[in-house]
């Protein structure tokens, strides 16, 4: 709760997502993936500054009774997922999102080793010479016809 918190805060600020910036996909990535260095920087400064953000007058996220609660809820989450196993194994591989089912053409878990093996066999060839083979593709999961959600 204190990590979604101070990052909608800081959403909402001057600067942050939501106050003259565009909420496109994009942005809100490199916003996201920006934070590391932004709170790596604010440690920084609380340090070289020797302000610290230790009482709840200067973060209401940072007092006893919310980190109390988030221990718990966080302590609750962890025992849903353990009745609850979010990536039960399967013989064949599934996507995640939409329950497709992929059959025995399906190899894009392999696709870094196809992948590697197609630049292989292009080494030393001219552009004129290289043919790609179809057992050369990795198909995605998506052309997979038949449809079978949960078993």
């Amino acid at each position: 709760m204190i990590i979604e918190q101070t990052m909608m805060k800081s959403m909402k600020t001057d600067g942050g997502v939501a106050r003259g910036r565009s909420t496109q996909e994009s942005v809100l990535s490199r916003w996201v993936y920006g934070m590391h260095s932004m709170n790596t920087v604010c440690n920084g400064l609380e340090e070289l500054s020797n302000v610290k953000m230790n009482t709840t007058d200067q973060h209401v996220d940072a007092s006893d009774s919310r980190l109390k609660r988030d221990i718990n809820d966080q302590k609750k989450l962890l025992e849903w997922f353990l009745i609850h196993d979010p990536f039960p194994y399967f013989k064949k591989i599934m996507s995640i999102a939409n329950g497709v089912v992929g059959d025995t053409t399906i190899n894009c878990h392999n696709a870094r080793k196809v992948r590697i093996a197609s630049m292989n066999k292009m080494i030393g060839q001219t552009f004129n010479n290289i043919k790609l083979k179809h057992a050369d593709k990795v198909p995605p999961i998506s052309i997979s016809r038949a449809v079978k959600v949960h078993n």
